[in-house]
């Protein structure tokens, strides 16, 4: 079998260990979230497909796996329904399927699923209504089931070039995934001569070789070369002072906007903080966090009701970052998208300069508390703060 749906009908779980729940299925989130495909390429598609497939079942619509579709098998589909053997799905689903497949098609006609002049605009309307049949008319150049020669799809491993980090690191594991299937034998890049490839075709692979080379060698340290460290590693090596892509990378980041608020000593009753304002790097960004003081009414920590994101009920004497403030028409950052975006723009804050009293005191109180820590590890477990001296 390649499925096995529970007794009571409440869930199938498909060959790959993919679970698919029967709900309703939700029209209108399903149209309110649409997930647009940014590049045409084969190995952008397949990915686009996994997260179109991820979220649509999330709401009830059935998207079949990626990996589940079979050479010469599943018709205009590429999947079977059924209680046979060589069925992918049981019989409980044919008509989720249908209502499915209408919906999908709904999405995939919209203009701004696919990048503007790319062939599978046509790709899809030539499948008149049809949405199970359009994602497989898709993936008939990019999957290796639907390619009469799938080994010309694993002919070059992928290089970073002007692709981020991120995106270089999926691209190889989608290349190593289909390299499995067509040549019959399973690696990632946890394996170290796939990571030795992997780290050779990165933009600056000199540099990353010359600082990992020794740790990679070292038992101890190999958990920060596999899975979701590698990715925080490899981050981490290229904002090393001595990375020449460093200045690259933090050019590329965007500027932030400071506002200043009214002093905090002005508010009748108010106790001066000591908490030091955030100093940004040119080029720097970091989120708004619309923090409300002890002493002010009116606000919250989301900005909701009150002044929504403004300054006029604040009482803090620190400079702050905030997004939604602004002349209008500014073209204002939104947040951050990826992991490697926001590890970039949180190297770039400085704290206080210990020669700008009193905003550096805390920073001050801070520094000594933990050597005072190293000195004496019990002092982390007295009763009172030993950095702001028992004051909150």
């Amino acid at each position: 079998m390649h499925y096995w749906i529970d007794p009571g009908l409440e869930k199938t779980i498909c060959a790959d260990r993919t679970i698919f729940f029967h709900i309703p299925i939700d029209e209108k989130m399903v149209m309110k979230n649409p997930v647009p495909c940014k590049k045409d390429t084969h190995a952008a598609i397949r990915r686009w497909y996994q997260t179109f497939q991820e979220t649509l079942m999330q709401y009830g619509v059935y998207v079949h796996p990626l990996w589940l579709f079979r050479k010469n098998h599943g018709g205009e589909w590429g999947f079977t329904i059924g209680d046979t053997t060589n069925d992918d799905l049981p019989t409980p689903l044919h008509m989720t399927c249908h209502q499915s497949s209408t919906l999908i098609y709904q999405l995939l006609s919209q203009s701004t699923i696919f990048p503007t002049g790319s062939p599978l605009h046509d790709v899809v309307a030539n499948c008149y209504g049809n949405g199970l049949k359009a994602l497989k008319a898709i993936l008939l150049c990019s999957h290796p089931a639907f390619v009469d020669e799938p080994a010309t799809l694993v002919t070059t491993y992928p290089k970073q070039k002007d692709k981020s980090l991120l995106e270089y690191k999926m691209e190889a594991e989608d290349f190593l995934q289909m390299r499995s299937m067509v040549q019959g034998f399973s690696k990632e890049l946890d394996d170290p001569g796939e990571l030795d490839i992997f780290i050779n075709n990165m933009k600056y692979s000199t540099h990353v070789q010359r600082v990992t080379q020794d740790e990679r060698r070292q038992r101890a340290l190999l958990h920060k070369y596999q899975g979701d460290k590698l990715l925080e590693t490899l981050n981490s090596v290229l904002m090393l002072p001595d990375c020449p892509g460093r200045m690259e990378v933090m050019n590329a980041s965007r500027a932030v906007r400071t506002v200043s608020t009214p002093p905090r000593e002005a508010t009748t009753g108010a106790r001066t903080s000591h908490i030091p304002p955030l100093r940004a790097r040119r080029a720097a960004r970091v989120n708004a966090i619309d923090a409300a003081s002890p002493d002010s009414v009116g606000t919250s920590g989301s900005g909701s009701g009150g002044t929504s994101g403004g300054s006029g009920d604040r009482t803090d004497s620190e400079e702050y970052y905030d997004y939604d403030q602004g002349p209008p028409g500014e073209d204002v950052p939104g947040p951050f998208m990826n992991y490697e975006e926001a590890c970039v723009n949180l190297l770039q804050i400085e704290v206080p300069d210990q020669d700008e009293p009193p905003n550096n005191m805390f920073t001050y109180d801070y520094h000594r508390a933990v050597l005072a820590i190293q000195e004496n590890p019990s002092a982390a477990y007295v009763q009172h703060c030993i950095v702001c001296r028992g004051q909150h």
